[in-house]
């Protein structure tokens, strides 16, 4: 057949268009795509000449432009971007740089709020989850891929949400807004409460489910999930006694008179609400965090340090607190935010094995936990001195209660997306080959 220019000058255009794509990519489907195109070009040169040329260049030029940008953004080998780490690999730098961004803007603006005036931590704290999310949600809507560098900023979006408060978050689903309360048997239950606690509760009943026919609750994962409860109830428990006990002592009367009260029903069927927000909703983020295991595996973990990133260790220093040693402050807040935003995530992301990856996860975290506790219980001694307040042991375990919580979940955690090798192999399915 006498070779046709036009067409050979379309193979000779579209073979420098395929060296755009990565290298990975090339070495499987070049030919394959080289052989294709040149058929086309046969095809539409034959049914219509150039313009039938010109129209299938279009289309192509279309075609390569998004299709390299994705695989690009995807291939963890790539010069540009990545969505998934190797598998038993270290993730690439550029990959570790972009899972580095949330928390070098957290860390930035927390040495700006001790070392000035300004406010750009708070700022920070209230804005910085909505345009982190929007790179990820973009990536996620053209490549169909969730990236790894993603997890962070969704992590830290959902403890900002949560940081409003139910009601506030409510109120802004308006179709949900019927009533702020619910009556019955004379108890009136706040829905904004009530609502968001039982979505909580059935979501984590089928995730607990789901994840317990997959053979994916370990005995390890068991013991954690069984003190996470616990925990919760003992606060619980602990903070109605309390109030019964200040109500028999303000009021003079026997407990089981300040049991039947109107008001004391009232609180004990409404204060378990309030806790049971904080914590289940934290315990879901967990197991949501399961999900997202199964394809980035042990760096599912990034979700959690993204919930902690924003974690308030200590508010504004002004005059009420100038009794507290500034350095003090300074110093705990300092390690607390260098461990969650910049060790923890590098770390985590350059270790390869499974023992790695589980000391990655627990030693930072649980050195920001103990500077947490330990600045809590330092504030709250200091102020009861300066008050004259007599503080109990069960004063000071429950104003640093949410911080233990928050430890067992990460333990959870670990026990959950990094499993020991021999509980991986007693109670994990086999692997799926996913072909893509």
């Amino acid at each position: 057949m006498k070779p046709n220019r036009s067409i050979e000058l379309s193979q000779h255009i579209y073979r420098q268009l395929l060296r755009l794509y990565p290298q990975s990519y090339r070495t499987t489907y070049e030919t394959e795509m080289f052989r294709v195109f040149t058929d086309q070009c046969r095809e539409a040169y034959q049914g219509r000449g150039g313009l039938g040329l010109l129209t299938l260049w279009l289309r192509t030029l279309m075609d390569v432009g998004k299709t390299v940008v994705i695989e690009h953004i995807s291939d963890p080998n790539a010069k540009v971007g990545l969505l998934d780490a190797i598998p038993n690999a270290p993730l690439p730098w550029k990959g570790v740089l972009l899972v580095l961004i949330p928390g070098l803007i957290f860390f930035v603006s927390q040495i700006e709020q001790v070392t000035s005036n300004g406010d750009w931590f708070f700022f920070a704290y209230y804005r910085a989850a909505y345009f982190l999310i929007l790179p990820v949600l973009l990536i996620w809507i053209f490549t169909r891929r969730f990236p790894v560098w993603g997890l962070i900023p969704l992590g830290l979006l959902y403890g900002t949400l949560e940081s409003y408060g139910p009601g506030y978050l409510i109120d802004k689903l308006t179709f949900l807004k019927l009533s702020d309360t619910l009556v019955l048997s004379g108890i009136t239950f706040d829905l904004n409460y009530l609502m968001p606690v039982s979505v909580c509760v059935v979501l984590l009943c089928g995730l607990i489910w789901y994840n317990a026919r997959r053979r994916q609750i370990s005995r390890s994962v068991s013991g954690w999930l069984a003190l996470y409860g616990a925990l919760i109830i003992f606060q619980i428990v602990v903070e109605a006694q309390r109030r019964i006990v200040q109500e028999v002592a303000y009021s003079g009367s026997n407990w089981q008179t300040v049991l039947g009260s109107a008001d004391m029903k009232q609180f004990l069927f409404q204060m378990p609400l309030w806790y049971l927000y904080t914590s289940l909703s934290f315990l879901l983020l967990v197991f949501i965090g399961k999900i997202f295991a199964r394809k980035h595996g042990g760096l599912s973990f990034l979700l959690l340090l993204g919930y902690l990133l924003p974690t308030i260790v200590f508010g504004r220093y002004g005059e009420w607190t100038d009794i507290i040693p500034f350095y003090w402050v300074t110093s705990v807040v300092l390690i607390y935010r260098f461990v969650v935003a910049l060790v923890a995530p590098v770390w985590l992301v350059r270790e390869v094995s499974i023992t790695g990856r589980q000391r990655a996860a627990a030693i930072p975290v649980a050195v920001a936990v103990i500077c947490h506790v330990t600045l809590n219980v330092i504030v709250n001694i200091i102020m009861a001195n300066q008050y004259a307040y007599q503080m109990s042991l069960v004063d000071l375990a429950l104003a640093v209660w949410n911080q233990v919580l928050v430890a067992a979940g990460l333990g959870l955690a670990v026990a959950l997306y990094l499993p020991r090798e021999k509980d991986t192999a007693v109670v994990s399915p086999p692997l799926e080959t996913v072909t893509e």
